[in-house]
């Protein structure tokens, strides 16, 4: 039986999805660094495009309407961009385009973005043109011939605004149109942000939060300062616990929301195939020396010259590289790590808990002077190592795997207290091989939750030279990836 929502019902569906955003905008503010002054809500200086408005220090402002649909049969279209309101109003572009040309807050033009639970249509011209990295079509629009089905709407836009398409695909250089943002996924963007604040995060902190923004609505505070932001959110803080910087990594997808990071590393584009579990190797194999681990410690480099000692890590990234990130932000480097596992988060500071490991290979293989280490939690990887070595590392003289002591499992570490005992006990187990063996240099193989790679990497000191290689697929092998000096 299809049920059918009411009137009310629908409105405060889309209540809801506007207060879950506008939270998620104000634990923004409330990033270290991050730039912003206030956050406005229904703010009449927003003018046609007011559900939120973020004011920048440099004067620039932002500027997000929040659609939610009950049906998943809606989409996003030109067509639907350009329909006039429900009351015979402007459409969503011409609000969009009067706030954009009428915005003289800062020497650049605002940013603006449409966040909507609706898909985008598949057969939609210019929608399908939308870049993964910032959801604007202005790009490849651009580039399309004045006959064909984009040609053709772009020109429809431009009347449609009353303008050129010149000036239409500046306008558009500004418009994000961010597609499919449903509520449990956005959701799922709310607790590294509320963490990061130095806020519990936990479904009744999520729900003091969403009656604050509520509150805000009733009481009619359409724009809220930083700091009035800071004292309405200070019953939901961690008592002791500092807030922590957010470092974005993004190689086999793209972070939702990479705009609440201090910093950004975006390398989706140089990793080829159709979807992240496909992207595992960059399209040149030097980048991850050559531009990948650079591009880490200029990162670092940057947040302790910024006085950040604490970073939350984020982002769409596969073993070798939460291990060497861990590397760069070590803790002889005076950082503090955190990466969240299942909605949990995985700090490098905290109690120890108890989680033995045991050594489940220790094999001889020649005369080779260098170490290799099959490092897991999740499942056993010493035979596809073993065969991996003996056809294509012959320098190796031995292999040593490690396990958790009850053998391997998805869910064996149960806690970040467990996360930090695996990490500390295995560098242990590994610093005493080394020796004993005292190998000319490391091959390393992960098979862990990439949160416990990350706490790993950030022990990791007093180590030979380590290469890292990364998982190619089943019966693909791997290949060499981050190299790590002495």
């Amino acid at each position: 039986m299809t049920s059918i929502l009411s009137a009310s019902g629908a409105r405060i569906r889309g209540d809801d999805h506007h207060h879950l955003f506008a939270w998620i905008e104000a634990l923004r503010a409330l990033q270290p660094a991050s730039g912003i002054l206030a956050v406005g809500i229904e703010d009449p200086e927003a003018g046609n495009a007011d559900d939120v408005t973020v004011y920048r220090e440099d004067g620039t402002r932002e500027f997000f309407q929040v659609k939610s649909s009950v049906d998943g049969r809606e989409v996003v279209s030109i067509e639907w961009l350009m329909a006039p309101s429900r009351a015979g109003g402007l459409s969503i572009l011409q609000r969009f385009f009067n706030v954009w040309a009428n915005d003289s807050s800062g020497q650049q033009r605002p940013k603006l973005a449409l966040v909507t639970n609706r898909p985008p249509a598949a057969d939609d011209p210019v929608i399908a043109l939308r870049d993964g990295r910032n959801g604007t079509v202005a790009s490849r629009l651009r580039e399309a011939a004045p006959k064909s089905r984009a040609g053709i709407a772009r020109k429809k836009i431009a009347r449609h605004l009353s303008i050129e398409e010149e000036e239409l695909l500046t306008f558009l250089d500004d418009l994000s149109l961010r597609v499919s943002r449903l509520y449990d996924e956005l959701k799922e963007q709310v607790w590294p942000l509320m963490y990061a604040a130095g806020l519990r995060h936990d479904e009744e902190a999520l729900a003091l939060g969403l009656s604050i923004v509520r509150g805000w609505v009733t009481d009619g505070k359409r724009r809220l300062p930083v700091e009035e932001i800071r004292r309405a959110v200070a019953p939901l803080e961690r008592p002791g616990d500092l807030p922590a910087v957010s470092l974005v990594i993004q190689a086999i997808d793209r972070d939702p929301m990479p705009e609440s990071a201090a910093i950004v590393l975006d390398w989706v584009d140089l990793f080829p195939g159709p979807e992240p579990r496909t992207r595992r190797r960059p399209c040149d194999d030097g980048l991850w020396n050559r531009k990948f681990r650079p591009e880490l410690q200029e990162a670092a480099r940057k947040l302790r010259a910024q006085g950040h000692r604490r970073v939350l890590v984020r982002g769409y990234i596969r073993l070798p590289m939460w291990f060497a990130t861990g590397v760069e932000l070590g803790r002889t480097a005076g950082f503090e790590v955190v990466a969240f596992q299942k909605g949990a988060p995985w700090s490098s500071d905290g109690k120890v808990g108890d989680f033995p490991i045991r050594v489940s290979v220790n094999q001889g293989l020649g005369s080779g002077t260098e170490l290799a280490l099959g490092i897991a939690v999740a499942a056993d990887l010493s035979e596809d190592v073993l065969t991996f070595l003996k056809k294509s590392v012959p320098e190796v003289g031995r292999l040593m795997c490690t396990l958790p002591e009850t053998g391997p499992s998805n869910v064996a570490i149960r806690s970040d207290a467990e996360a930090r005992a695996w990490a500390l006990n295995t560098r242990d187990t590994v610093r005493k091989v080394v020796r004993d063996y005292q190998p000319f240099r490391i091959h390393l193989f992960l098979a862990s939750p990439h949160g416990a790679a990350l706490l790993l990497g950030h022990l990791w000191d007093r180590m030979p030279p380590t290469q890292l290689y990364e998982d190619l697929g089943p019966l693909e092998g791997y290949c060499p990836s981050f190299t790590i000096p002495n």
